[in-house]
């Protein structure tokens, strides 16, 4: 079935399938070949692989279902404004510059809110590289398949489905206990809160919602809420994203004037500012929306960074 995405402009598909192209997380569930994006997420028990490509100006979905277009469009940000975004960089340079080179760029998310459940752990106090094989052990042994254009694509469970799992035989697939009990606590806990609650709920009570799951910290409990659900609205901490912002301000780099220029645009900022750092700098480790800086980086470490990161 073809089915049209409608977007926001400016959008740049080119601009989304380079940013995949450079996301490692992404491997394994999204391939992209020909100009078109390939992907697969659970839908009724099942793996639904889906196609994006352009077509005469407009973005084509070719799917079995028209659920799994709407995930198509929230993957790519298909409906996001940029608007008060690049408004707001008219008036701060060095940011308007990055917008000009990632112009048309929408938030690409993770595919759900299972997939980033199961990341955020794997990434706690963990370089991409290797998160990035934790991820494909554990599709390899419990994604969903899908076959589509020629490429074998694995979808992570639905949210019910992991919930089920057994910490056993995740560590198993990982060969890290402690990852696989913490996977085990958090699917479970977002599992409970609903998708709905935490897309829905003011900001500050999903955030805490969220910081009550065990395993779950300030840098994850982010990360859901941004790269998961698109909620672009705050951050847990600016400090978070010194290390890239210094990339693109130099020594003009000032948190407090980010965060009054960019307000409830914050989020949909420092998306641009980790996908710039990491075009405009030779080290690989930036090139996530969600990968964490070092505390040498930050100068200072969170309390609560533990939640985040013991026994990792």
């Amino acid at each position: 079935m073809r089915i049209i995405v409608p977007t926001r402009p400016p959008f740049s598909f080119e601009q989304t399938l380079a940013f995949v192209r450079r996301f490692p997380p992404s491997s394994g569930s999204i391939v992209v070949g020909g100009g078109s994006l390939y992907a697969a997420v659970a839908h009724g028990g099942r793996a639904q692989a889906f196609t994006l490509r352009m077509q005469g100006g407009e973005l084509v979905a070719d799917v079995r279902a028209a659920a799994v277009a709407r995930r198509a469009a929230e993957l790519v940000g298909a409906r996001d404004d940029l608007g008060a975004l690049y408004a707001a960089a008219e008036t701060d340079p060095p940011f308007a510059a990055l917008v000009r080179r990632l112009y048309g760029l929408h938030h690409v998310r993770f595919l759900g809110l299972e997939d980033i459940a199961v990341y955020c752990v794997l990434m706690q106090r963990t370089p991409m590289r290797l998160a990035t094989r934790f991820k494909q052990r554990f599709l390899d042994r419990f994604g969903l398949v899908a076959e589509v254009a020629g490429h074998t694509l694995r979808a992570v469970p639905d949210l019910a489905t992991l919930a089920e799992l057994d910490a056993a035989d995740i560590a198993e697939a990982l060969g890290h206990r402690a990852k696989a009990e913490r996977i085990v606590a958090v699917v479970r806990g977002v599992a409970a809160l609903g998708e709905p609650f935490l897309r829905e709920a003011p900001y500050a009570e999903a955030r805490r919602a969220l910081l009550a799951i065990p395993g779950i910290g300030p840098f994850s409990a982010g990360a859901i809420l941004l790269r998961g659900l698109g909620r672009m609205d705050e951050l847990p901490s600016l400090d978070l994203f010194e290390r890239d912002a210094r990339v693109i301000y130099g020594r003009a780099w000032n948190p407090r004037a980010i965060a009054r220029r960019y307000g409830d645009q914050i989020g949909y900022w420092s998306f641009y500012v980790k996908t710039g750092a990491a075009r405009l700098s030779s080290g690989t480790s930036s090139s996530s929306a969600c990968s964490r800086p070092s505390r040498a980086a930050t100068g200072r470490a969170d309390p609560r960074r533990s939640r985040d990161s013991s026994r990792a």
